[in-house]
């Protein structure tokens, strides 16, 4: 099992490679489909306001780039811009040993930084990559999205560290750029 495991991590890492070469028209549309958000989420706000809080306060340390390195996050060294005028991702650290069919919040398997002019990261917010045959919710209320194997089967992005007018599970920040 530990090596199958790590034979799918080293594949998941050659293929994260390449796909953040691509630029957003590029992939399929179901790895840019909106996120679902549950009727639960009008029901009980306070309860994913609680799960968002507890997500930033997980990744508070990654403010700092080489605790996330050290951390085993690994950069893609590619910033990943969306369609015109959709704004980007940004830049992915990835923690492949995490991308499997356990979801924790207080875990993300990837870390999402804006690189800003002066050449330092900014950590924007995280992303949840889930494979599974079921897609997760987030705090119960939020789905994931599918998302093209071969290394994920969905995903979601939470943006808890930069403002996104479009919704915070949306894929794109208008408010994040690539050099």
């Amino acid at each position: 099992m530990k090596k199958l495991h790590y034979f799918v991590a080293l594949i998941t890492g050659l293929v994260i490679g390449v796909t953040a070469c691509q630029k957003a028209e590029d992939l399929p549309e179901e790895a840019m489909a909106t996120t679902e958000v549950t009727d639960d989420l009008a029901k009980n706000p306070s309860a994913l306001n609680k799960l968002l809080a507890d997500v930033r306060k997980a990744t508070t340390q990654y403010h700092d780039v080489e605790a996330a390195l050290a951390a085993g996050y690994m950069n893609t060294m590619d910033c990943v811009q969306g369609p015109p005028g959709a704004g980007a991702m940004g830049v992915h650290f990835v923690k492949m040993e995490w991308i499997d069919d356990v979801f924790n919040p207080l875990e993300p398997e990837v870390l999402l930084y804006e690189i800003k002019n002066n050449g330092e990261y900014k950590l924007t917010g995280v992303e949840y990559l889930y494979v599974g045959e079921e897609s997760p919710m987030f705090g119960g209320q939020v789905h994931f999205h599918p998302f093209p194997q071969p290394f994920a089967d969905y995903a979601l992005h939470v943006w808890v560290w930069k403002a996104n007018p479009n919704g915070m599970f949306e894929d794109f920040n208008v408010n994040v750029s690539c050099p």
